[in-house]
């Protein structure tokens, strides 16, 4: 189907069960549409819960790690207050990691110089090492602990809080940890209101990553642990961003984690959201297109049922408008509108038929007899103006010679005296050759006259093919003897002879050589003479003139027709010579092979003397 949009246009069939699919799936669009709607937004809401309730969760976790920390913090605080002694600090920091296991160090830094036998720098520092603990000093030129945020911030504010996320100093390999720790720092403040140093425990970013993976919850959802500045300091996947927290296709939700200044985000894709109600839209949808392609095949088989009368009734008018009267409609047995419609449609079309018919043949008729009419007018306006042509061409071809004969003769009346011999023979040259034109006219009208009374020719001459050649050779005279050389050329024996009429022969050969004089004005004009095979003697004048074109080598034998309608004659000659030639049981023709003028060739049979 070359264009299927066009056929439905023209099928009533199909365009009435679009029209009813049309409407049924603008009802199905609706309702469907609107409970999508309204399911889509249940879902999300759903979804909204749910996040909700894990970010709670993954919340009250956090905090509960914190609040482990900010305890035990809190509860050693005081005993280092009540003890200031380096050994105190060492057995301190080391017993709350022993009573904490999750934490990850603890160290507990005084102030420059605040014990002068340690010198400047002094931090008891425990660190739990997979369930080892081992302590140290930290604190020296390369690790000035005075000017580190746990050890700051605390200070400054004179109360405890969280710190950011950090690398710690490694004392024993001179270099900081690759792993980031979390701390909850407390200064140090005696009774009198004595800032003496920073408490501060550690807790590791690996643990706090952990908590943040949500294994049963949607697959791609996970959570990001924001500090105080806005960085991430945690994250429940690898290659965090905060980019993340402004995507359009997530439900993101945050919670700040009490006083710590923290913000937990929970990051939720639309897709993991949404996959289950997606595919259940696959599956309906694919059901609903299911449904609506049979009931287009149903309503398109019930209403064709239904239309192809119609359908029918369309075919027969375009046919009545295309002039096809010959296939008549189908009676019909429906006894219902559309079946009485038909049938009138048939009594109808039938006596339109018969009219039609009658108008037919009453057209051919009318159409014959005017072909009649316009034939016999065209010939008798064509004959009216050959008629017409021909006297004006042969009062032009004869007016012409005898005014020149008239005109010359008076010259030779009134100077004949004064005239030398050569000029009175140049006149009498041209007036005798204006004498055989007018000659040469009359006799083609006379011979022309005599072929239209008598079709045959008697053919009871014997003669003898070379001499007959001379013989009309010798009667030519050149018309530019100057420059023009008139001969014979022949391959036949001089004692060959031919049985057919003379005169026809002398007249087709001297209007071929007429013909050829006529045209050359250099070069030469032959007269040959051939075998052209065992039954037949061909006869050929060839000379240099301008030649025929091959599209008029057949037209110049038909009657009154001259190439240049300016040159003499009447156009007789060849069509009398073809006449008389096929008369003589030969044939006149033009030679295609020639190339360098015009070459004719007059074939007749031969028949050998004993």
């Amino acid at each position: 189907m070359s264009n299927p949009i066009r056929h439905i246009r023209e099928s009533l069939s199909l365009r009435l069960s679009f029209s009813i699919l049309g409407f049924t799936v603008g009802v199905f669009v609706i309702s469907i549409g609107f409970l999508f709607y309204k399911s889509r937004a249940a879902v999300r809401q759903s979804a909204f819960a749910q996040a909700t309730k894990e970010l709670d969760n993954t919340a009250l976790q956090i905090s509960g790690i914190l609040q482990e920390v900010e305890t035990a913090t809190n509860n050693t605080d005081w005993q280092v207050l009540e003890h200031l002694q380096p050994d105190s600090a060492y057995a301190l920091s080391i017993r709350i990691l022993e009573l904490n296991p999750n934490l990850n160090g603890c160290s507990i830094a005084f102030e420059p110089s605040f014990f002068e036998e340690q010198g400047k720098y002094f931090s008891a520092y425990s660190g739990n090492n997979e369930g080892h603990i081992e302590t140290e000093q930290e604190g020296n030129e390369e690790y000035n602990y005075f000017e580190m945020a746990w050890y700051k911030e605390p200070k400054q504010k004179k109360r405890a809080c969280w710190i950011d996320p950090f690398h710690d100093y490694d004392s024993s390999n001179d270099e900081f940890e690759k792993d980031m720790i979390a701390s909850y720092s407390k200064p140090l403040i005696t009774a009198d209101g004595r800032f003496v140093g920073v408490i501060s425990s550690d807790l590791s970013q690996k643990r706090l990553s952990t908590i943040l993976r949500h294994e049963n919850f949607y697959p791609n959802a996970y959570s990001i642990l924001t500090g105080t500045s806005g960085r991430i300091i945690a994250a429940g996947k690898d290659n965090p961003s905060l980019d993340d927290l402004e995507r359009k296709d997530c439900i993101v939700l945050s919670k700040e984690l009490g006083n710590t200044g923290w913000m937990l985000y929970i990051i939720c894709p639309e897709g993991d959201i949404f996959k289950g109600y997606n595919q259940l839209i696959y599956i309906i949808i694919s059901i609903i297109l299911f449904g609506l392609l049979l009931m287009l095949i149903s309503c398109y088989v019930i209403v064709s049922h239904a239309v192809d009368p119609i359908h029918l009734l369309a075919k027969q008018t375009d046919d009545m408008a295309n002039r096809k009267f010959n296939e008549r409609m189908p009676q019909s047995t429906r006894i219902d509108s559309i079946g009485k419609l038909q049938n009138s449609f048939g009594a109808m079309q039938e006596s339109i038929a018969g009219y039609v018919e009658e108008l037919k043949r009453v057209k051919a008729e009318t159409e014959h007899r005017n072909q009649d009419l316009l034939a016999a007018q065209r010939l008798a306006e064509e004959a009216d103006h050959n008629k017409m042509v021909f006297i004006q061409d042969i009062s032009h071809q004869i007016r012409t010679p005898l005014n020149i004969i008239s005109g010359f003769a008076q010259v030779l009346r009134d100077s004949l005296a004064y005239m030398d011999k050569q000029e009175i023979e140049e006149i009498t040259e041209t007036m005798l050759q204006n004498s055989d034109d007018i000659t040469t006219i009359v006799s083609h009208l006379m011979t022309s006259s005599a072929l239209e009374s008598n079709k045959h020719i008697s053919c009871n001459d014997d003669v003898a093919c070379y001499n007959i050649c001379w013989e009309v050779v010798k009667m030519i005279r050149l018309k530019y003897p100057d420059t023009v050389t008139l001969g014979v050329k022949s391959s036949v024996d001089e004692e060959l002879t031919i049985k057919t009429n003379k005169e026809c022969l002398v007249k087709i050969l001297k209007e071929l050589l007429n013909n050829a004089n006529r045209f050359t004005q250099s070069g030469e004009i032959i007269m040959g003479c051939d075998m052209a095979n065992a039954n037949m003697v061909a006869f050929s004048v060839s000379d240099t003139g301008p030649g025929i074109p091959a599209a008029e080598s057949e037209r110049i034998f038909t009657r009154f027709c001259k190439i240049d309608s300016f040159t003499a004659g009447l156009g007789l000659g060849l069509t009398l010579s073809r006449q008389l030639a096929r008369l003589l049981g030969g044939d006149l023709r033009i030679d295609p092979l020639y190339y360098n003028g015009t070459r004719v060739v007059l074939t007749l049979p031969f028949k050998s003397q004993n």
